[in-house]
C-alpha cells in the first residue's frame, strides 16, 4: 500500500488541474479586460484632450465674424485720424475747441487698439517683402528704389485675428 500511496502523492488529483485551468482562463479573460478599460480610458482622455482644444479654438475664433464686419468702420476711423485738416486760419478758440474734438478722438481710437491688442486683431505687416499668405498685389507700378516684387505701397490694410488671416493687405507691388 505504501506504493499506492505513493503514487497518489505525485499525481494530483484531476480536480484541482480543472481548477488551474480554470484560473488561468479567467485570469486571461481578466487581462483582457483590463486591457480593454486602460484603451477605453485612454480613448477617452485623447477625446476629452481634443473636445477641449477645439473649445479652445472656438473661443478663440469666435468672433472673428464681428471683427470682419467691424474692419471697414476701423479703416474709414483710422483713415480720419491720417487725413486731420491743418487747423491754420481758426482763432485761437476755434483751434483750441478742434485741438479740445481731436484729443477725444484720439482717445477713442486708443480705446480701440486696446480692445483690437486684447482681442489679438493686429494689423498684417507690409514692409518690403510681398507674402502672398499675408497680401494681395492689386496693382505694380516701377520703382527705381525697389526690387521686382517689393512692396511699395498699401492700398488697404490687411488684418489678423490670433495669426489667422482676416483680410490680407492689398499693396502695390515694383515692377
Amino acid at each position: 500500500m505504501e506504493e499506492k500511496e505513493l503514487n497518489d502523492l505525485s499525481t494530483p488529483p484531476a480536480s484541482s488541474v480543472e481548477v488551474t485551468n480554470e484560473e488561468e482562463t479567467k485570469c486571461e479573460n481578466c487581462d483582457e479586460y483590463l486591457a480593454g478599460w486602460k484603451r477605453a480610458q485612454a480613448d477617452y482622455q485623447n477625446l476629452k484632450r481634443e473636445t477641449d482644444q477645439q473649445k479652445a479654438d472656438f473661443a478663440k475664433y469666435a468672433n472673428e465674424r464681428l471683427f470682419e464686419d467691424l474692419l471697414p468702420a476701423i479703416d474709414q476711423y483710422a483713415m480720419v485720424l491720417k487725413y486731420q485738416p491743418s487747423t491754420e486760419g481758426m482763432t485761437d478758440d476755434q483751434r483750441k475747441q478742434w485741438d479740445n474734438w481731436l484729443i477725444g478722438v484720439k482717445a477713442v481710437w486708443s480705446n480701440w487698439e486696446h480692445v483690437m491688442q486684447t482681442a489679438g486683431l493686429k494689423l498684417v505687416t507690409a514692409d518690403k517683402t510681398f507674402d502672398p499668405q499675408l497680401h494681395e498685389a492689386v496693382g505694380t507700378e516701377s520703382a527705381e528704389d525697389k526690387a521686382s516684387g517689393e512692396i511699395i505701397r498699401i492700398t488697404q490694410e490687411g488684418w489678423m485675428l490670433n495669426g489667422k488671416v482676416l483680410r490680407p493687405a492689398k499693396v502695390i507691388i515694383a515692377e
